[in-house]
């Protein structure tokens, strides 16, 4: 390679580490506060990364509790009052619950305590039950959910970051979802 094939291979490489493209991001100490739509890291200490084949394959076994943690859409920014909104309806992996809320990077005591209560009802007390989480690609709730079901004692637990977009874009279906239930949030002060 020639100096100046060698110099834009420096400068995409650079590009692309200030676009954050090349994945990078580290785990944070705690939960994730921050935005929750933009780059999630590689990892998440003490669970196991799947992606859309390997998740197919866990799911072929029985007993496995599947884990949306997408947040609800939300009414869009200057939408005048009174105007009428109907959100798409939420679509996930067949034999999801959808537990928006859960993935919020602060759960009051309630919250998580409604949350933990729900993952031993749903694990039958078993620390040792499969809990896949997710959301969507580049989503940090199912990071902050599995996370918090490590915390509350969880040892099989398994973070699949591709999302229902993946899981489609395999040619898998995709099922139409109403909420479990949504978590309280803790109301601005």
């Amino acid at each position: 390679m020639n100096l100046s094939g060698r110099s834009a291979l420096g400068g995409l490489l650079l590009l692309a580490l200030a676009s954050g493209a090349v994945g990078q991001t580290p785990e944070p100490q705690g939960y994730w506060t921050g935005h929750m739509h933009g780059e999630v890291p590689a990892t998440l200490a003490g669970a196991k990364v799947i992606h859309v084949d390997a998740l197919a394959e866990l799911l072929r076994g029985r007993g496995i509790v599947l884990i949306d943690a997408a947040e609800p859409p939300h009414r869009p920014d200057g939408l005048a009052p009174g105007s009428i909104w109907k959100p798409a309806p939420h679509q996930n992996l067949p034999g999801s619950l959808w537990m928006p809320g859960v993935g919020a990077g602060q759960l009051d005591e309630a919250a998580s305590d409604m949350f933990r209560a729900r993952l031993q009802s749903l694990a039958d007390g078993d620390f040792q039950h499969p809990l896949v989480f997710y959301c969507h690609q580049n989503c940090w709730a199912s990071w902050n959910a599995a996370k918090r079901a490590l915390s509350f004692g969880y040892h099989n637990v398994y973070w699949y970051p591709d999302g229902p977009e993946a899981w489609r874009d395999s040619g898998r279906d995709l099922v139409e979802s109403p909420p479990a239930e949504i978590l309280p949030q803790p109301t601005a002060r």
